[in-house]
């Protein structure tokens, strides 16, 4: 992923590809795999980095930038295949029987996938080979001009312990939960060919939501909305009647996608943002789904 996500994101946009991974050997070889914090000098930049290393052996399989910190289980799931499908040294790729994981609350997301994939988790305080490498890497070759107390192995212990700082939400990361949950409202209105299951409900099922003048022509006005053929006019005929606006379920997904976002100016990216949390409000009761946490009340 090229954003913040503390959801699993697995399959396109994500190196973790289960069946690419299934190809792989599965050997006897443990992995260890955490993420740091590389001390700076400079107030305001927080360069995180990930590592994964192997039991017995110390060869670092994959290292990578956190781009958008802190850490999420997103950038552990590509980390393991970048160690799995491209390692660093000249091992072979291979599946590891085990992975080693320092007992972080944001990790059980991706259990269940790696033991699909014949490999078994152990979580631990300590990830011995890691930590060993992390003081290595950090004493000897990445942390220059930092104080030495700052690199004391004590100090660098202590640190890789520390729970990973909370993410502080934006309106970014807020219009990304509501596309996401009206992204998966949509898939659960077909049949699942993978699952079996049923469609919950039929996407062409009529939802009527009321929306004022104002909120209608911010619409037609500041999103894509603007440039279509069909919904265009129907949204427009609307204007002035004081009625509620019937739609497609599809169709109000559509509406959520183009409000999220949307808008040059601040204060009108806020009032599209409104509509687009109304309209999943809406959604939600309408096919009996739980709404998104942030909507709740």
């Amino acid at each position: 992923m090229h954003y913040w996500n503390d959801r699993l994101q697995l399959g396109k946009g994500s190196r973790f590809i289960k069946r690419d991974l299934r190809l792989l050997p599965l050997t006897e070889a443990e992995f260890e795999a955490d993420f740091f914090l590389v001390p700076s000098s400079t107030k305001g930049q927080e360069l995180w980095m990930g590592m994964v290393i192997t039991r017995g052996f110390d060869d670092v399989l994959a290292m990578d930038d956190v781009q958008f910190p802190p850490p999420t289980v997103n950038n552990l799931a590509n980390l393991l295949a970048h160690a799995m499908l491209r390692p660093l040294t000249d091992r072979d790729r291979q599946r590891p029987q085990t992975v080693h994981l320092r007992d972080r609350p944001h990790w059980p997301e991706l259990f269940p996938h790696l033991q699909q994939l014949g490999i078994q988790v152990v979580l631990a305080d300590d990830l011995p080979w890691f930590d060993r490498a992390v003081l290595e890497f950090l004493q000897h070759g990445a942390a220059r001009h930092v104080p030495r107390t700052v690199l004391d192995e004590e100090t660098i212990r202590h640190m890789l312990k520390r729970p990973f700082p909370e993410n502080e939400r934006t309106a970014l990361d807020a219009s990304l939960d509501l596309m996401h949950w009206t992204d998966e409202l949509l898939k659960t209105g077909y049949p699942s060919a993978r699952t079996g299951s049923p469609a919950a409900f039929d996407p062409l099922s009529i939802v009527t939501i009321h929306l004022t003048d104002e909120e209608l022509r911010l619409i037609l006005t500041e999103t894509s909305v603007a440039r279509t053929k069909k919904l265009r006019p129907r949204l427009e005929a609307i204007v002035g009647s004081q009625q509620g606006v019937p739609l497609p379920i599809h169709e109000w997904g559509r509406l959520v996608f183009s409000s999220c976002g949307a808008g040059q100016e601040a204060h009108i990216r806020e009032r599209l943002m409104a509509i687009a949390e109304k309209i999943v409000r809406s959604l939600a009761d309408a096919v009996g789904l739980e709404r998104p946490p942030t909507l709740k009340k």
